[in-house]
């Protein structure tokens, strides 16, 4: 497969962006990760290129994806890693879970 630009923008309060995150932790996952709350030009960047304002979501060469449980069924397959992340539930929204979600803002 050929090497494809990632990258992921959250909001640090959204519970499906924790549950998109806690899959890329268990499974040493690392990409380019922009804090839209944090970084007011990643949120416009989202926005424009991204057509929602929605996360997490993932620029994959350019295009964005949306849903946690596609970001992560994504996630596993370019990886080759599980795809299940409920080894670990913690409690939150985000562990109980298991279809996907997102976070408008």
């Amino acid at each position: 497969m050929a090497t494809q630009n990632l990258e992921l923008f959250y909001k640090p309060t959204c519970p499906y962006c924790h549950k998109v995150m806690s899959f890329m932790e268990q499974n040493n996952i690392e990409l380019p990760m922009h804090d839209i709350v944090a970084d007011d030009a990643a949120r416009e960047r989202l926005i424009e290129v991204g057509g929602k304002r929605q996360v997490p979501c993932l620029f994959i060469d350019g295009k964005a994806m949306y849903e946690s449980g596609d970001i992560i069924n994504y996630l596993s397959e370019v990886f080759h890693v599980s795809g299940s992340n409920n080894d670990s539930d913690d409690g939150s929204a985000a562990a109980a879970c298991t279809i996907g979600g997102a976070c408008s803002f």
